[in-house]
């Protein structure tokens, strides 16, 4: 059988981690096995549930159970990191009780294992005893989680999904298309591109450093946890957003920058140009009618001010081509301007380099249950005790493409136009 085969091969693929782990004479190298391990039990553990779910269905109907409801919480992505029919009690509530996070707490700061019965919950969860040191209290990350999906300025606003990892995805199945019934066979050819296209997603390991002070060993749980929340916080924010950003798609998520659009989606501007009304009226012309109200220009603050908001006529009058609303939200052209700090600005960029963006940032796609694992170590260089946590994520815009002959064609990608600087 396909899946056997498959498991037996990551079975194999476990060993040689363990072997590598064991051997390992430098961090980088260590660091690296423990990826493969952790990839390897994820890969187990899904192929073991779907050889579970066919053999289920292979079942006469009479002998076949329903099987209990799993518990999905919000940001629950990445369906392959949950164990098929785990129950809330045995995966939730364990890591949310106040002796585990008291056992958190110990293991943290004063080095303290973590009980037994604690470990035995993990030997079918996303990775073994022996590999990561503690699994981060429920209690912190849905925190984390809540903070960050509220906070964050472009993680507020992308789409949070939950795809297997590996499997192919049709981008009809993300962007959702109505049809009429009585026309159901007869589709648009955008429409059938996009049933043909598809995307993968990866399982990419995310690590965030977390400085836990000397004096956080004489504080309270609550305050404790509250330090925790805002270093992972911090952390795991400013890597996700760079990479839904900028990301190479390379051991971490693709940025909406880094796709190869066609030349009319693609609008230079020169120092000459960019403070005119003609220019930034030929970016709104390139804006196809069916996204006219989902997109939004992102680039950097110095941008807006130096060359929206402060845009004047020849007199030296404010134009107000940009504007404040009422809410606080920057405008232009009736269109809502995000800044953030993940472009440069257009004064400081270099010539051909993307200043900015129009983009739907509901098309892009964040894989990730961001269940959080936790690990500490010893650094003898620096003589002093690093603490980082772990997660796993993938990212991408609903963005595929088609060949045919050796023409390529995006698809899905009308709405989104990059600002060069000429």
């Amino acid at each position: 059988m396909e899946l056997e085969k498959l498991l037996q091969q990551a079975e194999q693929r476990k060993i040689e981690a363990l072997e590598n782990i064991k051997n390992a004479d430098n961090l980088e190298k260590l660091d690296a096995a423990e990826m493969e391990l952790r990839k390897a039990n994820i890969e187990i553990e899904n192929i073991k549930s779907q050889i579970e779910k066919s053999n289920h269905n292979d079942l006469p109907p009479e002998a076949r159970k329903a099987e209990p409801q799993q518990y999905t919480k919000p940001f629950q992505a990445v369906a392959t990191f949950q164990t098929a029919n785990r129950s809330l009690e045995s995966e939730e509530d364990i890591y949310s009780t106040i002796e585990y996070r008291k056992a958190f707490q110990n293991y943290v700061l004063k080095g303290e294992p973590i009980p037994q019965k604690f470990n035995e919950k993990r030997t079918a969860a996303l990775t073994t005893v022996s590999d990561i040191g503690a699994v981060i209290p429920t209690t912190i990350q849905n925190k984390v989680i809540e903070d960050m999906t509220i906070e964050g300025k472009i993680l507020s606003r992308i789409n949070q999904t939950s795809y297997q990892g590996g499997l192919e995805i049709p981008i009809s199945d993300i962007n959702i298309i109505a049809t009429w019934l009585a026309s159901e066979n007869e589709v648009s050819e955008e429409q059938k591109a996009e049933m043909n296209t598809k995307l993968t997603f990866s399982y990419h390991v995310l690590e965030a450093r977390v400085a836990i002070g000397l004096l956080s060993a004489t504080v309270s749980l609550p305050l404790f946890e509250a330090t925790v929340v805002n270093q992972l916080k911090k952390a795991m924010t400013k890597a996700l957003e760079t990479a839904i950003v900028e990301g190479s798609g390379n051991g971490q998520p693709l940025g909406f920058t880094k796709y190869t659009l066609p030349e009319n989606q693609v609008i230079t501007m020169t120092e000459t140009d960019i403070g005119t009304v003609k220019k930034w009226a030929e970016v709104e012309g390139e804006i196809p009618e069916s996204y006219e109200d989902s997109v939004i220009y992102v680039m950097a603050k110095k941008t807006w001010e130096m060359y929206l908001n402060g845009m004047t006529d020849t007199t030296g009058q404010k134009i107000g081509l940009g504007r404040i609303n009422e809410r606080g939200q920057k405008i232009l052209n009736g269109r809502e301007v995000l800044t953030v700090d993940k472009f440069p600005s257009f004064i400081n960029a270099e010539e051909g380099a993307i200043f900015g963006a129009v983009v739907d940032l509901s098309q892009y796609c964040l894989n990730s249950n961001l269940a959080m694992y936790y690990k500490k170590y010893f650094d003898e260089d620096k003589n002093k005790w690093i603490h980082k946590a772990l997660t796993i994520a993938d990212g991408k815009m609903a963005i595929g493409e088609t060949v045919t002959g050796s023409n390529k064609k995006l698809v899905g990608a009308k709405g989104l136009l990059y600002l060069k600087k000429g």
